[in-house]
This record gives C-alpha cells, structure tokens and sequence, in this order.
C-alpha cells in the first residue's frame, strides 16, 4: 500500500511538471513573439517574478505582469467596462494570493488602483457585478429606491428597484406646469396615473434581470382663472393643455341693488353674453364676469320713503284740534 502511494504521489508530481513544463514553454513562444523573450526566460529560470492579475466568473481576460524583482507594481483597473451593448461589469472586490476578500468602494467611473509587491508571484483576482441600465424618458431627476450601487442608473443584476418623480412640475412660464399623466416600461401599455397636486408617484417593482426602458407621459397644464365681483365663479383650476373649459357665475341676491350681467372679459369661445361661457387652455388665462348697477330699486325705496313721510305729516296734522 505504501509503495502504491508513493507511485501515485510520484506519477501526480510528473504530471505536475509536465504541464508546469508546457506554460513555461508556452510563455517563451509568447512572449518571444513579442519581444519579452528574456521576462520568459527570467520567469522559467526562476529569477523573475510574476503578477497575474485574474477575473473571477471570467469577466475579463486574465494577463500576467513581468516586474521588476523587489519593487513596487501599481494596477491600475477600471472600476466599470462593458461586456456588450446590454451590460457592464462594475468592480466589487479583490484577493491576492486567496487571503481575504477585500471590499472596493463602488464607482461608476475612473480606474481604482491597487500597489504590489514584486518580492514575490502572486495572483491577483478582482471580484466584478454584472450590472444593467435604467433609462428614464421624461424627468432628468428621478429618484430610484433603493439607489444605485454606483450612483448612477446601473443597477447589480437580480436586484429589485422603484423609481419615484414628482407628479407635478413647475415652469419657467407664468401659471403653466407639467403634471404626470402615466408611464410605460419597456414600450409597454401607458399605466394611467391619478393626479395629485403634489408629493411624489412611486412606480411598482421592476426586476434588474436585463437592460430596461421607463417612459413618462406628462401633460402641459395651463391656470385658467374666473372672475366675478358678483355672485359666485366656477371654472377656476389647472386644465390639459387643448381642453375646452366650462366657465360660468351663480348670481348672488339682490336686495338694494339689481344686477345686470353684461358679458365676459377675456378670451371666450362663442357667445360672450351669457352667464356660461367656454374657452380653450392653449394658454393661461383670466375671465372676468362684467356687471352693472341698476338703482331702480333704490330710487323706488327713496320714493316710498318720502311718500310715507308725507302722509306721516298729512295724518298729524289733520289729527290736531283747530286753534281756538
């Protein structure tokens, strides 16, 4: 049984050697090839170190580094690169020589650099996340929950996002805003949202399985505002930019005075005459419900007033006994 381990143990090394002995002969045609015929030969002789810097799940080509022996050697990596038109690979964590893995600050852009040593081979291995882009048509400042990993709209594969956008956005332009109106993922059907006057609409979850596409669908809105010193104005409110809106007046009581309803001030589609009137939100606008005073019934109160008066004076004085 002894000598049976010994063999294997033996034929195991030869086999070691072997193909140890083909790399190294692979590395010389390489690298003679190239011109670095004499890192090779250093390198198979034993008198030049190695730094061979590796991809965990294949992420990236694996490349060997000839340094100087007892130097410092400084890797630059990127922190993200491409796989295709779909995807990327965004930098997570690294090991040298299998010791412990040790955490990379994630950053969409810019190389991270990692100095070591030439005192000896070693094996450099960076630990990368595949990650997908999330396109959003309509907002510049949406916000994701939770956040990107790399402050941006990449996002780790099989992970679960929200978006959120305001439902309503203010304009340079005098009473004119944008409010939201419904959203599509993927070219999908439009999701019809409810209008709310502020906060915040938050989307429902979208799997980080593949690249993805939101769409926004917000509506021009105009401030249409009625007027009227008299009585009570309906109409008054933000309106879809194209609406046709209904604007009109409830008169109040009159008591004293009678008033007279002449017309409407301002853009009106149709008849401006009357107490109800329409107008188009192609802009913001101001309708003014125009009134006279009529003072008929005054006059007629003065009138019987004074005439009360009078009869007044006629009934005291016939009601005096004649002066004797």
């Amino acid at each position: 049984m002894k000598i049976e381990a010994l063999y294997e143990n033996h034929l195991t090394s030869l086999l070691l050697i072997k193909h140890h002995t083909i790399f190294l002969s692979l590395l010389l045609v390489l690298f003679s090839a190239t011109g670095y015929d004499s890192y090779a030969m250093a390198a198979i002789n034993g008198n030049q170190h190695t730094i061979t810097v590796q991809y965990a799940n294949g992420t990236a080509p694996a490349y060997v580094i000839f340094p100087d022996n007892n130097q410092t050697y400084v890797i630059s990596q990127r922190h993200s690169w491409s796989e295709d038109s779909l995807s990327r690979y965004n930098l997570q964590s690294y090991t040298i020589d299998n010791g412990p893995i040790v955490p990379i600050a994630r950053e969409s852009s810019g190389n991270f650099t990692l100095d070591v040593s030439s005192d000896a081979n070693h094996v450099v291995v960076f630990f990368a996340k595949p990650q997908f882009e999330v396109t959003i048509h309509g907002i510049d400042n949406a916000t994701f929950v939770p956040s990107s990993p790399t402050q941006d709209n990449w996002f780790d594969d099989s992970t679960d996002i929200q978006f959120m956008v305001p439902y309503v956005i203010s304009s340079d332009k005098q009473d004119t805003r944008l409010q939201l109106d419904g959203w599509s993922l993927d070219n999908s059907d439009i999701n019809v949202i409810s209008k709310q006057e502020s906060g915040s609409f938050q989307s429902g979850t979208i799997h980080m399985s593949s690249m993805h596409t939101v769409d926004l669908e917000y509506k021009v809105q105009y401030y249409i505002k009625v007027i009227s010193s008299f009585g009570r104005a309906l109409g008054t409110g933000w309106y879809n930019s194209g609406t046709i809106v209904d604007a009109s007046v409830i008169p109040g009581n009159d008591i004293i005075e009678n008033h007279v309803f002449l017309g409407w001030q301002g853009s009106t589609i149709g008849n401006q005459n009357q107490m109800s009137a329409e107008t188009l939100a192609d802009s913001p606008k101001v309708l003014v419900a125009n009134w006279s005073v009529d003072y008929t019934n005054i006059s007629m109160g003065i009138i019987g007033v004074i005439a009360v008066l009078v009869l007044l004076v006629i009934y005291q004085k016939r009601k005096m006994p004649p002066k004797m």
